[in-house]
């Protein structure tokens, strides 16, 4: 593997699909400004996080968008 991995997670996959990521992880119903979820759900936001980074772990094919639901961000958010 070369340069530096990354994830990119996205609010709008969409738009973002358009530019082909070679990872890109979308929570499910989440706002523009709270990609990892909404202030101070530290544990929502860690796990989050964890799912993106399992992208460099398991990887899609390129381009492909991993999607996730979280059921309690739509009651705290």
């Amino acid at each position: 593997m070369e340069g530096i991995p990354a994830v990119l997670v996205t609010v709008d996959p969409e738009q973002s699909g358009q530019a082909r990521p070679s990872r890109a992880f979308h929570p499910v119903g989440f706002k523009l400004g709270h990609s990892l979820g909404p202030p101070g759900a530290a544990d929502l936001q860690k796990r989050i996080l964890m799912d993106a980074l399992d992208l460099l772990v398991h990887p899609k094919e390129p381009g492909t968008i991993a999607s996730k639901e979280y059921p309690e961000y739509s009651r705290s958010g």
